[in-house]
Formats: C-alpha cells, structure tokens, sequence
C-alpha cells in the first residue's frame, strides 16, 4: 500500500458509494412506512431494527464487492474485528438515531465513514427523510447534496474565539460539562437533522468535544467531515498526546474533539486535563 491516498482515490470511493447509501436510506424509510422495521433490543437496553440488520448487511456487501481489500466493521455486525493497524477501515452506522427511527421521528442517518492509517479522510451522511447527501474527504472538503442535484460546498462559518463559541459537550457528568464550559465557551443545544458535530458547517456551533464512549461507526464519518472542512480534531495528537487511531484494533474510544482551527491551544490542553483529571478516579 502507498504512503497515502489521494483525494482522487476517496473521491472514486465517493462516488462509488454515494447511491448504494441512498438506496439504503429510502429502503430503510419504506421499511417503516410498511412496518416491516420490527423492534428488538440489545444486552445494553438500546433498540435495533431488522431495518438497521439488513442497512447493516446491504451497505457492508456493497463495500465488500467494490473494495475487497479494506476491512468493513458494522454497528450490526455480529463479529466486529479487523487487523490492528490495517492501512484503511470502514466503519458504518446503518442507522444513527434509532430511537428517532422507531418512535416516527425524521431525525436518523446512515453514516459510512473510511479511515487512513487512523485517520478519518472520507464520511457519508445520510439523511433519508429529506435525501440530503452531506460529504467530505481529505483534498476535497465538505459538500452537500440534496435530491441528488446541485451539490455545493460548504465551509465552516468561523466566529471569533470567545466565551459566545458554542460547544457541543458529550458528557453524562455534570461536573464535566461545567468544567469545559469554564474554559471559556458556552455548551451548545442538541441539534435536530444533523449529527452534532458537524453543526460548525451550518453556523449552529462551534465544535463537539465528547467523553463519553463512542464507538468509531459513530465517529468515524462525522470525524473525516469535519477533518476535510480543516477542524482540528483528536486523531492528529496534540502537544504530545498521543492521536487517537480509529485503526487500533478497538472501535471505541472514552474521549474526542472536533474544534476549528482558530482554537487556542491552551483551550484543547484544558481539555485533556479534564480528561486526565476524570480517568484517574
């Protein structure tokens, strides 16, 4: 394998894929209006459809045909394993918001999200009710696309640094969320029809920092958007911290940020010593 790979490389991937996701969307969509999505649920209380099992299996088979060589790891998946360190890893969400799903709601996507030694370079969000196509890969930037006519690109609405810059905070301790939001920022309100962190490309936010554990199939598209629109972000290191690889042979992890580029450094510090403060009780 290369040292790299191309933005011309992701963007066959790009196009490759993009309609096979769609048709999974508008399937899963049908599937529920004829309620066929029947429900069940997990060891951990959480729901699952049989329109997430067969989203799951469609998306991987596809993958699996186009790209034979590049490990595919599914939320639905039984098995979930690749070889630590594999050069590139795909990581699907067939449906992100599955609550939503069940209860009849419009806020659920279908993420695919392709990492590079670690790093997130190419995501894929769905979103079926409104056949919005939001992408992004390293080279390109991000883009949308809506009934799959006139795409655009997007760009991240940067504000000045300050103690009006909304950050999405994941935590399920308060005392956590108090402490980011004395850093100097304000906690941003949960956002209905996207992702949460990729709010920065529609002006609804700043940036996401997250210290719950998240799985890379969560991460991994939302992760490589917002990296391609220029987002600092926890798989690059910072100031000695090691990067957190999605190519680990895991495929979760307890902490993540995706931050714009006009962060202060000391703000991120302070964010890995809230990490390190909280991992060590």
């Amino acid at each position: 394998m290369s040292t790299s790979i191309s933005s011309a490389e992701l963007e066959q991937r790009f196009k490759a894929l993009k309609t096979d996701i769609r048709e999974a969307g508008l399937h899963v969509m049908h599937m529920r209006k004829m309620g066929q999505a029947e429900v069940r649920y997990k060891a951990d209380e959480s729901p699952v459809t049989t329109a997430d099992i067969w989203a799951n299996t469609f998306l991987r088979e596809a993958i699996e045909k186009r790209f034979p060589a590049e490990p595919v790891v599914g939320e639905e998946d039984e098995v979930k394993s690749y070889p630590a360190g594999s050069g590139l890893v795909w990581y699907l969400d067939p449906i992100d918001g599955t609550n939503s799903f069940v209860k009849g709601g419009k806020d659920y996507y279908l993420l695919a999200g392709l990492v590079y030694e670690g790093q997130p370079v190419l995501g894929m969000h769905y979103r079926p009710e409104t056949d919005t196509m939001l992408y992004g890969w390293k080279g390109f930037g991000a883009g949308l696309e809506k009934n799959q006519r006139n795409p655009e690109r997007l760009y991240p609405k940067l504000t000045e640094w300050g103690p009006a810059s909304r950050i999405f905070i994941k935590s399920y301790a308060e005392e956590i969320r108090e402490r980011v939001k004395k850093l100097g920022v304000t906690r941003a309100k949960y956002l209905p029809g996207m992702v949460d962190m990729v709010g920065p490309l529609f002006g609804m936010s700043e940036g996401f920092v997250s210290y719950r554990r998240t799985a890379f199939w969560d991460l991994a598209a939302p992760a490589a958007i917002m990296a391609s629109a220029g987002f600092r972000h926890s798989s690059e290191g910072f100031n000695g911290e090691s990067p957190q690889l999605f190519n680990n042979g895991g495929w979760h992890t307890p902490f993540y940020y995706s931050l714009p580029p006009n962060t202060p450094d000391s703000f991120i510090q302070g964010l890995f010593d809230i990490d390190a403060a909280f991992s060590e009780r």
